[in-house]
């Protein structure tokens, strides 16, 4: 099985999530099982943009408020791609809250995770070939209250399912055709890196070009998972990390 994150640039209108419903269905082709991570769509100024859903609230200190608004999000995205999953013949289904298995504390903004339990997750793969999960966000053990993994977090969620799920990668899913030596909007001659070890991404990690969290490049690189970064827009074959 494999995981594959798709963010915000790829969520954000129907015309990509064609794209990323091709991306799906050729997982399901090669790998038989996929577990999708969403983020939420767009970014500022979108209508469902976390940052968008943020501006609603007086006061953005990290709270319970916070944390509720914030994973609602990652929930429209997934409750939009999964409809038009199924609309299109696809068999697949939605998880969200605890029965997508991210359990956290209770640090509300900054999440930290506790424990995993795929038991929903390897009950849906029974009957579906692709299950889409809400990124970004978990479940405090103590309060059932939504949690968030922290800017970026959806990252994270993809990295944590592709090491508990023993996944063959983790594929992430950008506007460019991978990790690239320079900013390619910016300098032109920048040349994809088709090969990197985790020391190498954790030293493109602070560029200004965002490729992965960071909290999710260190969780991969500690327990070693493959990671695939490559474009939604191309076939190339982006950059693979791995040891």
């Amino acid at each position: 099985m494999i995981v594959q994150k798709f963010g915000g640039i790829a969520m954000q209108n129907h015309q990509n999530r064609q794209l990323v419903m091709q991306r799906i269905q050729q997982a399901i082709n090669i790998h038989q099982k996929v577990l999708v991570v969403v983020s939420a769509m767009g970014r500022r100024g979108k209508p469902y943009a976390t940052d968008t859903l943020l501006d609603l609230l007086p006061s953005t200190e990290n709270s319970i408020e916070t944390d509720l608004l914030s994973a609602c999000g990652e929930l429209i995205s997934s409750s939009v791609l999964s409809s038009e999953l199924k609309a299109n013949g696809v068999s697949s289904t939605l998880l969200y809250g605890r029965n997508a298995g991210i359990i956290t504390n209770d640090s509300y903004g900054n999440a930290l995770i506790k424990k995993v339990d795929l038991s929903s997750i390897h009950l849906a793969f029974e009957d579906f070939q692709c299950i889409i999960v809400p990124g970004f966000q978990g479940v405090s053990e103590s309060t059932n209250n939504f949690t968030t993994l922290g800017r970026g977090g959806s990252d994270l969620t993809a990295v944590v399912y592709g090491h508990y799920l023993k996944a063959d990668m983790v594929e992430f899913y950008k506007d460019v055709p991978g990790i690239m030596t320079s900013n390619p909007l910016t300098n032109k001659d920048a040349q994809l890196i088709p090969f990197m070890n985790y020391e190498q991404l954790h030293e493109k990690i602070d560029e200004p070009v965002e490729i992965i969290q960071k909290r999710a490049a260190t969780f991969a690189a500690l327990h070693q998972v493959p990671l695939h970064i490559r474009s939604l827009y191309q076939d190339s074959k982006g950059t693979f990390v791995s040891i």
